[in-house]
């Protein structure tokens, strides 16, 4: 039987399959992988996960196996507000919404704000779960290029100002301005404020997703777009994936209670709450000081990858390459010499080398990134790091 005339236009349209290749490439044990965007096991607590397990189980079964509430469970909310305003980021009950991770939550503003034909900003470079969602829309989406402070704002104020003149002013912009997923960059503070004055000058909402912001290893702290918005112009995206566990899918939407009202209807016609075992779980260990532990645990053995990552780079990646150098998170973003077609010289890599990264062009919109490529340091142990980079160097010298 031939199904094709019964798909929907949406999944008929071709689209990346890059985030699904990625977690393939996580099940083949012969790969060194620095192409997912994973935490490490060893930046895990797994003891103190069973016991906080157990003890939910035994103490609360008929709530751990049951349905939450849609805006999630009070509890993790109080606590997500009290977490969210000792960041600087003042919050009530009210202004947050567990999710299903932070990319649910962007699904899920993306139905609460658009229409058909509206315009969105990203960056360029950006995350390509991100740009996989947005494919979901009948939008039109802009980019604005990334350098070492992070998003270009005087490209963004040009571009701003033809949409302007065009009467087509964008009604989203989304950013991950602090260890930008792939760049690695951060948004220096003259710019995150150049921003949000654009915002209010043009009048468009920024969701800002902070996956990352809490893994910083070098450097000084930034604050976040939410903390100095005095407009509720920003929507935060906050995700216990890279403090806690991936496994778990929880994240957050922090925004002005209008907009969660109309999150929650949203959620509602999707999956209408997020996993009960995996909200406790997370409460329990913020409660109990666990998530400052891991994340100090975490912190620690990024930089070790980091720095071991970087300098192998330098010594043993082509002529002419350059790599960024980032503060915290998960990546380093590296160019090679134009002219070379990283997409194409993937599959090399992996069957000859057995090293994997995710080549440029999956984070661009339309063309870009040909000559770049993404590789994440945090999953690799160090003995892999040692080892895969100069294998990486090697397969893509004898190809160049």
């Amino acid at each position: 039987m031939d199904l094709q005339d019964y798909f929907s236009d949406l999944t008929s349209q071709p689209g990346s399959t890059a985030l699904a290749e990625l977690f393939k490439l996580t099940e083949r044990p012969d790969i060194i992988s620095f192409a997912g965007g994973f935490p490490a096991p060893d930046m895990f607590l797994p003891e103190e996960a069973a016991e906080v397990t157990r003890q939910l189980l035994e103490e609360k079964p008929s709530t751990v196996l049951g349905y939450s509430p849609t805006p999630g469970f009070s509890a993790l909310r109080e606590y997500l507000a009290e977490r969210q305003s000792q960041m600087g980021m003042p919050a009530s009950v009210d202004e947050l919404m567990v999710t299903s991770g932070s990319l649910q939550g962007l699904d899920i503003l993306g139905r609460v704000f658009l229409n058909s034909g509206d315009r969105i900003i990203v960056e360029a470079p950006t995350y390509l779960g991100a740009l996989s969602t947005f494919a979901s829309y009948d939008i039109i989406v802009d980019s604005v290029p990334v350098d070492a402070e992070g998003l270009d704002t005087a490209r963004l104020a040009e571009l701003l100002e033809q949409r302007r003149r065009q009467d087509s002013l964008p009604k989203l912009l989304y950013t991950v301005p602090t260890f930008q997923n792939p760049s690695g960059q951060t948004m220096s503070r003259q710019r995150r404020q150049e921003l949000l004055d654009l915002a209010n000058r043009y009048r468009f909402l920024i969701i800002e997703d902070n996956a990352y912001g809490e893994l910083r290893f070098s450097g000084e702290e930034v604050p976040t777009l939410k903390a100095l918005d005095t407009d509720e112009k920003v929507i935060y995206l906050g995700t216990f994936s890279k403090i806690l566990s991936p496994g778990i899918r929880i994240g957050w939407i922090h925004a002005a209670p209008q907009i969660i009202e109309r999150a929650i209807q949203v959620r509602q016609a999707m999956d209408q709450c997020s996993n009960s075992l995996g909200q406790l779980l997370a409460l329990e260990f913020g409660r109990r000081g666990l998530i400052e532990r891991q994340i100090k645990k975490t912190v620690g053995l990024l930089g070790e990858r980091a720095r071991l990552t970087l300098d192998l780079i330098a010594c043993e990646f082509p002529a002419g390459t350059t790599w960024t150098n980032p503060e915290g998170g998960f990546y380093t973003w590296v160019t090679l010499s134009p002219g070379v077609d990283t997409a194409q010289l993937l599959s090399h890599c992996i069957e000859k080398a057995r090293v994997a990264y995710v080549a440029g062009i999956a984070f661009y919109v339309g063309k870009g990134g040909n000559n770049q490529l993404r590789l994440c340091y945090s999953q690799p142990s160090l003995d892999d790091i040692s080892r895969g980079i100069p294998r990486l160097a090697k397969a893509l010298t004898t190809r160049l």
